[in-house]
């Protein structure tokens, strides 16, 4: 990826103006200076040059961002010093030698990419006049600023930024980051650019200031957001780039990574944990949670009961799947600084990490759930997302082949969307795919699209356009997508909408659709009255057609007595069948069936760890945060259909990048 370089000295306006120039003639002409060039470029650094060098750090520390000081650095030489004294010379020191000598050396010193007789541009192209230009900045009573943007030249090729016309393309698109950066209303910004060219890397030199000679600041927040809206564009080239020249080796490695996170939270989202420290931990916080009072939720604990819950979480961290998923995840994010010229941040333990501070709730939610003896559903976060069958071939002859070719248009699309590495425009196109097919009345094609937009599949996440699309498709007759839809109101907290399509799929025996509605009834809802006996019956009939999830909330049910008779006969039974098709928290009760009641703190750490996969499925998800506008989500759905329709992706021209935040 494109590492940028941002650096911005300035100029006093006014009564500084001379005391710059006599400062800036100290730095050029003292003693030592014409000692840096040695024809003995590779021995040693001398003693004079490493002098020289750390005054011009103290009076200039911006001047470490500059690729000639990780040169100096890596290989601290004569010749590595003197290139670096050279360009704190020309970046730092020669602006400060006089307004209008800067610009003017700006736009005709050596290595300038000239556009005629000169390489001064500005937001309309080249400058017509550059005397004109000179004396604006010299008589100008306020500050001016002179940032430095470069580009290596390795990146600079690759990307494109060897031709002046794709500079000025990215000056114009940042130059509202850029003047709110420094505090100046875009109307009031006045800027001008030139391009240079040099042996290691490219850059561009500006002159920016306000017509409002008391407007205009510059922290260290502003460069952040400067570097930010800059590193958004470049990164956007970098994709593409990457995208055009098939970067297989970098491709391969991040889906690899991509992989083995998804192998890792899968084997947490399925796997079982026994941990006698994490039993006795979890017991211990649900005592202390039946002490506090008021909220119990980890910003208003006492400290130390939040001790308690970051103990659980860095004890679950200590299994070998979190642990490894974890590692990778600070791998990932850590490569994606360097990448970016960032400072890593200090690895911490797992109870400390903002980005996955819904663990500590988590931890404190099921185990609630378990001091106040909740019956619970453990079964929740499992997949269970059946796919519908396909309509059968209608009886007319003249329409088969059609079907069959509207049929072979459908698996291919499905199949794309269904691959892992599938390229994005791909996925994009099997949607317009899929369009196309709803409308030529293939109406499977629109249980696809409620999925893909539901997961955010070849498209942004839409919750509300998923729902309509499950809708089109549960109409049309098909019961896993009626199912699907009532889930995913149920997850919205929708409970009478939620309840009215779960009964529409259950009456058409699907078994999943009869579990989720049996356990809606069990516990009521706003809107939806407890029927246990209707939730049994439900429960019993999921279970005869293998549903597994069915078949451990039955156990669990006659386990505990709770609304219905107790049975450990019974019980077991129903453990066992779930426990022949997989199911982890059957097992774990049918191996600690001679003590139910510490099989119950059990299943809640096993909760804990299966919760843990969500999490990191969440979190292991490529950031892509939109730069530039955002409108309204219902316009926004409006007008990406309407492409669609046309034939185009559904992210056409909607500008993505990367905001990161620069240290």
């Amino acid at each position: 990826m494109a590492r940028i370089i941002f650096i911005s000295p300035y100029m006093k306006g006014g009564r500084d103006s001379a005391r710059l120039a006599h400062r800036t003639r100290y730095f050029a002409t003292r003693e030592g200076v014409q000692l840096l060039k040695d024809d003995n470029a590779h021995l040693p650094v001398t003693k004079k040059q490493q002098q020289y060098i750390q005054r011009l750090l103290r009076s200039f520390p911006e001047a470490r961002e500059l690729p000639e000081h990780e040169d100096y650095v890596t290989s601290p030489n004569r010749q590595t010093a003197f290139a670096f004294i050279e360009q704190i010379h020309e970046d730092f020191i020669e602006p400060m030698d006089g307004r209008e000598n800067y610009l003017d050396y700006v736009a005709n010193r050596p290595g300038v990419k000239a556009m005629g007789e000169h390489g001064l541009w500005d937001a309309n192209g080249k400058v017509p006049s550059l005397e004109n230009a000179i004396a604006e900045v010299a008589q100008h009573t306020g500050n001016v600023w002179t940032p430095i943007i470069s580009l290596s030249r390795e990146n600079a090729e690759r990307l494109g930024y060897t031709d002046i016309k794709n500079w000025q393309d990215l000056i114009n698109a940042s130059i509202t980051d850029i003047a709110k950066g420094y505090k100046i209303h875009p109307d009031r910004l006045r800027w001008y650019a030139a391009m240079h060219e040099k042996e290691k890397h490219i850059h561009v030199h500006m002159v920016l200031f306000s017509t409002d000679p008391k407007e205009g600041y510059l922290s260290r927040q502003g460069i952040r957001s400067i570097k930010s809206a800059l590193v958004s564009t470049i990164y956007r080239n970098d994709r593409l780039h990457i995208y055009e020249q098939k970067d297989e080796q970098r491709g391969l490695l991040r889906q690899e990574a991509e992989a083995r996170m998804a192998t890792l939270i899968e084997q947490m989202a399925t796997g079982t944990l026994q941990s006698d420290k994490l039993e006795l931990l979890v017991t211990d916080l649900a005592q202390r949670l039946r002490e506090v009072s008021g909220k119990k939720v980890y910003g208003y604990l006492p400290p130390r009961v939040k001790r308690i819950v970051d103990e659980i979480v860095d004890e679950l961290a200590k299994d070998e799947r979190v642990s490894s998923a974890y590692a990778l995840w600070q791998d990932l994010r850590e490569q994606l600084c360097i990448d970016y010229n960032q400072t890593p941040p200090q690895r911490v333990p797992l109870s400390q990490q903002k980005e996955f501070k819904t663990v500590r709730n988590m931890v404190i939610r099921e185990t609630l759930r378990l001091s106040e003896m909740h019956f619970t559903f453990e079964d929740d976060a499992m997949q269970d997302e059946p796919e519908p069958e396909e309509p059968p071939v209608p009886p007319d002859p003249s329409a088969e082949r059609m079907f069959h070719q509207r049929a072979r248009f459908y698996r291919r699309a499905k199949n794309i969307l269904d691959a892992a590495d599938a390229d994005p425009s791909e996925k994009s196109m099997a949607l317009v795919t899929l369009h196309r097919l709803w409308e030529e009345g293939y109406t499977i094609a629109a249980h696809q699209l409620g999925k893909s937009y539901r997961d955010g599949v070849g498209s942004s996440v839409d919750q509300e356009l998923a729902a309509e699309w499950f809708q089109k498709s549960a109409e049309a007759g098909n019961p896993c997508s009626a199912y699907a839809l009532g889930k995913l109101l149920l997850e919205q907290g929708q409970f009478p909408q939620a309840f009215h399509w779960l009964r529409q799929a259950a009456e058409q025996n699907d078994p999943y659709a009869q579990c989720r509605l049996g356990k809606l009834l069990l516990t009521g809802a706003e809107g939806v009255p407890k029927d246990i006996d209707a939730a049994i019956q439900l429960l019993k009939g999921s279970a005869t057609q293998g549903n597994s999830f069915a078949q451990y909330t039955l156990g669990k049910l006659y386990l505990l007595g709770r609304e219905v008779r107790a049975d450990r006969k019974e019980a077991l039974r129903y453990f066992a069948q779930a426990a022949a098709q997989g199911n982890s928290y059957a097992q774990y009760f049918i191996d600690h069936q001679e003590d139910f009641s510490g099989a119950a703190v059990g299943a809640a750490i096993l909760r804990m760890l299966h919760q843990m996969s969500r999490i990191f499925r969440e979190n292991a998800a490529q950031p892509a945060i939109y730069a530039g506008m955002q409108i309204d989500k219902k316009r926004r759905r409006r007008l990406q259909e309407k492409r669609m329709a046309m034939g185009h992706k559904a992210d056409d021209h909607e500008d993505r990048g990367l905001t990161q935040q620069t240290q």
